[in-house]
């Protein structure tokens, strides 16, 4: 069965399925690709650079990213775009194409089925549901906000889509979390981040409070 075949577009930022981006289109490739899907409205794809840079040259990127659809846009001074993008499912690039003159690709979906009976699933989401509102209120604190109520999805796959983009992790740490495949490893990577995490973060807000005391009291 052939794969779809869509533009790519390269960069230092991991996109997850469900989040929204800004992007600033100023090469010339991306706004001949940003007016093409703008007519066909059609989807594309945001894959992590792996090596090389976003602006010119050919970087060398994941194989594994996110598609995504252009929900607003506005066209700036010489053919420039503003855009705000929203990503839809994961994908593999299976094939590298011929530049278009923009990078294309054929590419396959990511399987986001599970098994809601997998004892090693429902382990793991225990795990990363009740560990993921504690890094919260750890960051939060380090910028002295008080910690939010959220409504976290109960579906593994959108659970951890819509939790990754809050870990302070590189984006090759954040790459690793939309690559894995099955649920639970997805879910079991997502439990190992957060504990060291919090791990590190704990002692970051237990200075920051010492600071904070220290100066009330040479204040008082």
């Amino acid at each position: 069965m052939a794969g779809l075949e869509i533009p790519l577009f390269p960069l230092r930022t991991v996109l997850f399925p469900g989040h929204e981006l800004p992007l600033h289109i100023f090469e010339e490739r991306y706004k001949t690709m940003t007016r093409e899907l703008l007519e066909s409205g059609g989807v594309f794809g945001v894959i992590l650079i792996k090596q090389g840079t976003e602006v010119g040259g050919a970087a060398v990127p994941y194989d594994v990213g996110t598609t995504a659809a252009i929900e607003e846009h506005s066209e700036l001074p010489g053919g420039r775009y503003q855009l705000e993008i929203r990503g839809r499912d994961r994908f593999r690039v299976a094939l590298m194409l011929e530049p278009r003159p923009y990078p294309y690709g054929e590419i396959e979906f990511l399987d986001d089925t599970y098994d809601p009976l997998d004892i090693q699933l429902k382990a793991a989401f225990e795990t990363a549901l009740a560990t993921f509102p504690l890094y919260l209120r750890l960051a939060l604190a380090l910028s002295d906000q008080w910690a939010r109520d959220l409504t976290l999805p109960r579906e593994p796959h959108r659970f951890v889509n819509t939790v990754a983009p809050w870990l302070q992790v590189d984006e090759e740490g954040k790459q690793q979390l939309l690559e894995i495949e099955p649920a639970a490893a997805r879910l079991a990577q997502l439990a190992e981040q957060l504990d060291g995490l919090i791990s590190r973060i704990q002692g970051q807000v237990d200075e920051h409070h010492r600071q904070r005391f220290a100066n009330l009291s040479a204040i008082s």
